[in-house]
């Protein structure tokens, strides 16, 4: 059992017993019409059971920031306007850890001013992983999204990342020579929701963009030669560092026709 693991193993339990406590705390009050987070309110009640799951809240807290505190950066694609490699937190062990949480927001590093946004996919093959919460990792086969592609010289460059525990993860990453307004972007690899601030100071949010199913949707392109052909989507070859494009020909771009899921993948928390 890895590190990472033992961390994700303590952290079910604390929740389990955050559960339990805050159960059994609002059985003991006899479901009262309101219950006060502390003692500032008039309608808090203390109990052992809550102080349980207090504290057990405060290790889950204290878990996950050990695991953000210790979250490796790796290489996801290499600019294909100044060369900079983009570095980004990432949990290559499994979708299982904090990284893949719907509204986890990791620190990272200040990427080249031509990043716009990282989008991904992952293959998960037979593995199925106990989970604390809900994962929405995309499709299983690389894909791009023509909406971001419209934006003037957008281009993505697909990279490959072999995971610990034998799913392929695939990002995505978009540049741009100028970086378009960032209301016009998406949310990110394995993110619910796009949560944003303009230039003017002004704050947005929505829901993250996924194929509605029917057939005429454009939201996810999974048909990606053309795109190749017309210079809007690059790529690292596998097995690479993900340092350096591809100077092959389109011929030998490797993730065409990928036999991965093309619908969204929404994997539940364990119970």
């Amino acid at each position: 059992m890895t590190p990472s693991d033992l961390l994700l193993t303590r952290y079910r339990a604390a929740r389990g017993r955050y559960n339990q406590g805050m159960d059994a705390h609002i059985a003991a009050l006899g479901t009262p019409g309101e219950i006060g987070i502390d003692d500032s309110s008039s309608a808090f009640v203390d109990t052992p059971h809550y102080q349980q799951a207090r504290e057990a809240q405060a290790e889950m807290v204290a878990l996950e920031e050990r695991y953000f505190r210790t979250l490796p950066r790796l290489v996801m694609a290499p600019c294909p306007i100044c060369g900079q490699p983009l570095y980004r937190t990432f949990d290559p062990m499994g979708v299982d850890g904090f990284w893949w949480r719907g509204d986890a927001q990791p620190d990272e590093a200040t990427p080249c001013p031509h990043f716009c946004v990282l989008l991904g996919a992952v293959a998960l093959g037979e593995h199925a992983p106990q989970l604390a919460f809900d994962v929405h990792p995309g499709p299983g086969a690389p894909f791009v999204m023509p909406r971001l592609l419209a934006q003037p010289g957008m281009t993505a460059v697909i990279s490959e990342i072999p995971m610990v525990d034998g799913a392929t993860a695939y990002p995505i990453a978009y540049f741009a020579p100028r970086r378009p307004p960032v209301q016009t972007l998406t949310a990110g690899w394995a993110r619910t929701t796009f949560v944003y601030t303009t230039q003017l100071g002004e704050h947005g949010w929505r829901r993250a963009e996924v194929p509605t199913g029917a057939a005429d949707d454009t939201t996810w392109d999974f048909e990606l030669a053309p795109w190749i052909e017309r210079g809007q989507l690059r790529w690292c070859e596998p097995g690479s560092d993900r340092t350096g494009l591809s100077d092959g020909p389109p011929s030998a771009f490797p993730y065409r026709d990928h036999p991965g899921t093309r619908l969204p993948q929404r994997l539940p928390a364990t119970p």
